[in-house]
């Protein structure tokens, strides 16, 4: 979840709906989402079963007053669903009409969630969750103690699980009652931490959450909030100097990512690592250094090496998990954690992911720009939008949506962002290549060896 854009704004709490053109589901039909909440659904693993670049998907854009700094969500019949933080979520059809605008002046700052009967389930600013009807009226809230960032899960019986930034997962039945509450660790709202990283849900029910300022991953049991087990990623000294000083460990802030055969992948905060874990009993299977690639000139002048993981690595069909830094770099994964290939996209990095049914990655980054990537590290092409693009969703018609997280929009006179279809005829050749790095005396001297 981005918070860059996270502005100290304190509206009054008005709820109303501006129906522009309602749509009305039938009673007791319940039709699945096509991209129901972020990473695709609750496994967050940003997998879509449709292929990019296909001939026939519609290119559209609509400005909207605000930041949207979750992904969009696509429900029943393509309809598209975009929470801003000008306090409106909107619900467009798969042409970009304007549906139906919820109002509910407070900025919305999480991936809406859709239910299995079509109703949104999106938080805001002011530490409400709202529950919005298929249809665009307000069905319930529930208020935590501070700012709901992370994207709800919606288990399958109905049950929604929330993380609050006051540090708190709640967990709440159909109708918004609270059944139990798990509080993470750290020092946001004294004594708790703080949840931005969205929770996740493996195919038993276990929930998966995790808190800034608390180095760890909780698996807990679904039915009253119990810890099944705990990783802990405090494995590094303090000061490399000193391998006896304190450990320390990253932080989650992206949401953890469930595969196929149940393993857990997660990025950190002050982490280089991708960190798989066994879903059994939270053992760290295999840690990977991402900047540990030859791919990577740690000796170029632009080169980070506090780069760390703020967004969700994604999963290939075959396996292969991809995942950025906040660096330029784009790295390829096997499942058993050693790197297949680094490429590098742009020059600033900060990448939001999502691969295809071919296992294409799209790339969304802080330079106004997604690429696109194959399976081999390739780059197929880019498109240029209007803003900070941000979660490439795959629509049905082969269209890449985006939402803007500029967060500077409402400040700038005349300025808007936009959420935009991207389509093949819109894709521009891929980015040049960088230029070399210049050599120093030493590096062409031949008889120089280096260690």
């Amino acid at each position: 979840m981005n918070v860059r854009s996270n502005r100290a704004v304190e509206l009054c709490l008005l709820t109303c709906v501006l129906a522009v053109s309602p749509l009305f589901v039938a009673a007791g039909i319940a039709a699945p989402a096509q991209w129901p909440t972020l990473g695709g659904d609750f496994t967050r693993t940003g997998a879509s079963p449709h292929e990019g670049l296909t001939e026939g998907g519609a290119a559209w854009i609509r400005e909207v007053d605000g930041a949207t700094i979750g992904s969009v969500t696509v429900g029943l019949d393509g309809r598209v669903h975009a929470a801003s933080e000008d306090g409106k979520l909107y619900t467009l059809g798969a042409d970009g009409t304007i549906l139906w605008i919820a109002d509910v002046n407070v900025p919305l700052v999480s991936t809406p969630s859709i239910g299995s009967d079509g109703s949104l389930f999106v938080g805001g600013e002011d530490g409400k969750l709202r529950v919005i009807s298929s249809d665009g009226v307000l069905r319930w809230t529930f208020g935590a103690e501070d700012g709901v960032y992370a994207a709800p899960a919606v288990a399958p019986g109905g049950a929604v699980y929330v993380g609050s930034a006051d540090g708190t997962l709640y967990a709440l039945d159909a109708d918004g009652s609270e059944q139990w509450r798990f509080r993470t660790k750290g020092p946001g709202r004294v004594p708790n931490g703080a949840i931005f990283a969205s929770p996740s849900l493996a195919t038993d029910g276990t929930v998966y959450v995790g808190g800034l300022y608390d180095p760890n991953l909780y698996a807990l049991n679904p039915g009253d909030g119990t810890v099944k087990w705990v990783c802990n990623f405090a494995l590094y000294p303090e000061y490399e100097s000193d391998p006896d000083s304190a450990k320390t460990g990253g932080w989650p802030f992206a949401a953890p990512v469930v595969g196929a055969d149940g393993t857990i992948y997660q990025s950190l905060l002050y982490d280089s690592h991708l960190y798989a874990i066994d879903p059994s009993d939270g053992a760290i299977l295999w840690a990977t250094d991402l900047l540990d690639c030859p791919a990577i000139n740690t000796g170029a002048e632009d080169f980070n090496p506090d780069a760390d993981g703020w967004s969700e690595p994604v999963i290939a069909p075959d396996g292969t998990i991809y995942v950025s830094l906040d660096d330029p770099y784009l790295r390829a994964i096997a499942p058993d954690g050693v790197i297949k290939w680094a490429t590098r996209l742009g020059d600033l990095g900060a990448f939001t992911l999502t691969t295809d049914a071919r296992g294409w990655v799209y790339a969304a980054c802080d330079d106004g720009y997604v690429y696109v990537v194959d399976a081999d590290g390739l780059q197929i092409g880019r498109w240029e939008t209007t803003g900070w693009p941000i979660y490439p969703v795959i629509a049905s018609d082969g269209a890449v949506l985006v939402g803007d997280s500029r967060d500077d929009s409402m400040l700038i006179t005349g300025a808007r962002n936009a959420i935009q279809a991207l389509t093949i005829d819109s894709l521009q050749d891929p980015a040049p290549e960088p230029e070399p790095e210049p050599e120093t005396e030493a590096e062409a001297d031949p008889n120089v060896v280096w260690r």
